[in-house]
């Protein structure tokens, strides 16, 4: 099975940014996915204060027991500080991704700090 993920992206000036990507529809083969896709990519309306928006779409497969929802994104920093992985670990890249689930540990060592001097 396969399923579209949409990107929307904004322009303001010089800077792209991804303003949201989520799950939509279900297709039993890629053509049909595809297909789908094409009629979604192109130019959105444009928000006040930014240049250009526009929404791409990517079709991803995804195992036949997996139901795919039409929720809103999502945030997932707050998923992250509401439920850390364990001890926050990460390699790499993935470490950037983790920083936002210590704000309790990098307080805490500061203030570990603080009290042995």
């Amino acid at each position: 099975m396969y399923t579209m993920i949409l990107l929307v992206y904004l322009q303001q000036n010089l800077d792209v940014s991804l303003d949201q990507a989520r799950l939509r529809g279900e297709y039993l083969r890629q053509a049909d996915c595809e297909a789908a896709a094409r009629k979604l990519r192109g130019p959105v309306p444009i928000p006040a204060n930014y240049a250009a928006a526009w929404q791409d779409v990517m079709c991803v497969k995804v195992a036949n027991n997996v139901r795919v929802n039409e929720a809103a994104p999502l945030d997932l920093a707050r998923a992250l500080q509401a439920h850390a992985p364990l001890r926050c670990q990460a390699e790499g890249a993935w470490e950037r991704l983790a920083a936002q689930c210590r704000p309790s540990e990098t307080n805490g060592a500061a203030g570990e700090k603080a009290a042995r001097r």
